[in-house]
């Protein structure tokens, strides 16, 4: 089995369309979700720390018990959760992955928005 780690929004409307991405994109069978309304924002801020314990907490179980290789940070168009422009939000999901690239130096990691039509795009080592 072959897993990588999607760190998304709780907006259902992203959930299927990061997961195919993902599939692909590391070519693993299964996707571990961990969702927050507006991910990109909390671990881009750091201020709440009870969610980015949360948050780390699982990712730690998704590197650990099911050997992820890969983990992505997924902004989006409409998110209730950070209710920013896509350049504003561009921002937020570099920040959140320079932020776990520090933690874990040895995983690919990856930053995505998804768009007003739910197609997902990564975001370039330019943004990142």
């Amino acid at each position: 089995m072959s897993f990588c780690t999607a760190i998304n929004c709780m907006d259902g409307r992203v959930q299927l369309p990061v997961i195919k991405y993902l599939q692909n994109r590391f070519n693993v069978e299964f996707v571990d979700s961990i969702t927050e309304p507006g991910p990109n924002f909390i671990l881009a801020r750091q201020t709440d720390v009870g969610l980015m314990l949360s948050i780390l907490k699982r990712l730690k179980i998704s590197i650990e018990h099911h050997g992820s290789i890969g983990i992505a940070v997924a902004g989006h168009y409409d998110c209730a959760g950070n209710p920013a422009t896509k350049e504003e939000q561009t921002i937020h999901t570099r920040d959140a992955v320079r932020y776990l690239k520090r933690r874990y130096k040895d995983i690919d990691i990856l930053g995505l928005w998804v768009d007003e039509n739910w197609e997902v795009s990564e975001l370039s080592l330019d943004d990142l």
